[in-house]
């Protein structure tokens, strides 16, 4: 089985943020040291997991914040698909959150 690769996200609702324009974010795969480096943070399970997000887009929490509701759920069918084992395309689950 090969490793599941980087997955770059296209915002439907790009941001600005800290005087730069985001338009896309690439997740990385997770491994364990980043989701326990999110649970360490403490607080709800939602704050863990963007400090956890943060981490595998590479981005400050305060920038994945700001993002629309639909391109955060984009990210979530990312990881999730992470986690099936689908490599991170996301794919399956995106396409019911597409509206």
């Amino acid at each position: 089985m090969t490793q599941p690769q980087p997955v770059k996200v296209d915002l439907v609702y790009p941001v600005e943020f800290d005087g730069r324009r985001i338009d896309a974010l690439t997740m990385r795969p997770p491994m364990v040291r980043a989701v326990r480096d999110a649970q360490r943070g403490g607080g709800e399970s939602a704050d863990m997991e963007i400090r956890l997000f943060a981490n595998l887009c590479e981005i400050e929490v305060a920038a994945l914040e700001v993002l629309h509701a639909r391109d955060y759920y984009r990210l979530q069918d990312v990881y999730g698909d992470f986690l099936a084992g689908g490599g991170g395309t996301g794919e399956p689950h995106l396409q019911h959150r597409a509206a």
